[in-house]
């Protein structure tokens, strides 16, 4: 007999964000030189965040590999 709330079971919630996805990003502040903020909004208007976070993890990335022992 259906009561007309089946449509209402709760389902399971995923965890993770699945196969082949990059990691969640976290949102933080972070405090710049108004010069390196213009020079961000003159070259790269739409993209000045993703610019941003590109270059820094370069940064991080070739700190990583110098401290490694890589060239």
């Amino acid at each position: 007999m259906a009561t007309g709330i089946e449509h209402l079971k709760l389902t399971p919630k995923r965890k993770g964000r699945g196969p082949s996805k990059k990691p969640a990003l976290f949102a933080t502040s972070l405090r710049l030189p108004r010069n390196v903020l213009d020079y961000f909004s003159t070259h790269h208007p739409y993209t000045k965040q993703a610019k941003i976070r590109e270059i820094l993890t370069e940064y991080v990335t070739n700190q990583q590999g110098v401290s490694n022992g890589n060239p």
